[in-house]
């Protein structure tokens, strides 16, 4: 059985753990932005993940309330697939341990609906493995960033949301080369619009900061003070509570109140990574993203393209001569 999901903050190990298969819809070859027009102000990545889950009422599909859109969107569908359909409650806030309750109510919540679809109950084992495994795969991808071809590795981390943690993954990665680092910044960014990075690399840059939703920002880890959960160091109960705390402290995202969480990871990998611009990539009808431009300008001192997110897997001329004249100014 396959859940399928559009958030990167959904925990898709307390899914594995029950039996079914967590699918991060940005990799799906089914999730087609460009079929139809998006109507004035509404995101054309919702629309295309509300159009998958009525195209089929057989698949289970999870959406969160971190984006509006897409809250909203679930309930155009949700009614005409009973029992198929969860609505996860991401709290937007992150500093209390109320938002870690709320978040492991939501796990309990979800593991209900996940029995009924066919799971089965966690055990400790299958839970610590499950942990363990997307642990290390996490940690293995975030070794290749900013070194490995963009486009590559943006189809790596989106395979690790749709297959899970690999069974192997390659160590070595490609040396960077001189083009000018850009870092590419923003909401969902599906296979379908992959072709951006292309885009980018055809003016003479590289996208060396992959922050786009199911991009590096997703790649989250534990910090180094709590201690790893093991099937014989903690019970059920216990790894629950454990990865809501994990996922609430770890989300870097816009969503978030504050949203300092984005600002703290970004500061240290635009430094770190000589960033030279940004490119800020949203939804129309994304205003969240969209009111961050300048505070991202004010916090950095660094260039800052804007830049609309169509329903069209390829830029339009438009937005390559715009990507170009961006780079161009950076020279």
């Amino acid at each position: 059985m396959e859940l399928f999901h559009a958030s990167p903050w959904v925990p898709v190990e307390w899914i594995k753990a029950h039996g079914i298969e967590p699918r991060g819809l940005w990799h799906s070859d089914e999730l087609n932005l460009g079929m139809t027009r998006a109507s004035a102000g509404t995101c054309a990545f919702a629309q295309a993940v509300v159009r998958f889950a009525e195209r089929h009422p057989e698949k289970a599909v999870l959406l969160t309330t971190h984006c509006d859109q897409l809250r909203r969107g679930f309930d155009t569908f949700a009614g005409s697939v009973p029992g198929r359909a969860f609505l996860f409650n991401l709290p937007a806030t992150w500093q209390s341990s109320v938002a870690e309750r709320l978040y492991d109510s939501e796990l309990e919540r979800l593991s209900r609906f996940l029995l009924a679809l066919g799971g089965r109950l966690p055990t400790q084992d299958a839970l610590g493995r499950t942990i363990d495994a997307y642990a290390q795969a996490r940690k293995t991808l975030l070794k290749q960033a900013g070194v490995y071809p963009a486009r590559d590795y943006a189809e790596a981390i989106a395979r690790f949301h749709w297959d899970g943690p690999p069974a192997s993954m390659a160590e070595e990665c490609a040396a960077a080369d001189s083009a000018i680092p850009l870092a590419l910044l923003g909401g969902p960014l599906p296979r379908a619009q992959w072709p951006l990075i292309e885009v980018i690399e055809r003016t003479g840059a590289r996208v060396a900061l992959n922050g786009t939703e199911a991009g590096e920002r997703s790649l989250w880890t534990s910090p180094a003070s709590e201690a790893p959960v093991t099937p014989d160091a903690a019970s059920v109960r216990s790894m629950r509570l454990w990865l809501a705390r994990s996922y609430v402290r770890n989300c870097v995202d816009v969503f978030q109140r504050p949203n300092t969480h984005l600002y703290v990871w970004l500061k240290d990998r635009l430094g770190a990574r000589a960033i030279r611009g940004i490119v800020l990539w949203h939804y129309v009808g994304c205003d969240l993203w969209r009111a961050e431009a300048q505070s991202l300008r004010e916090a950095f001192g660094l260039p800052l393209l804007l830049l609309d997110a169509g329903n069209a897997p390829l830029a339009s001329a438009r937005d390559n001569g715009r990507v170009e004249a961006f780079v161009e100014s950076l020279r």
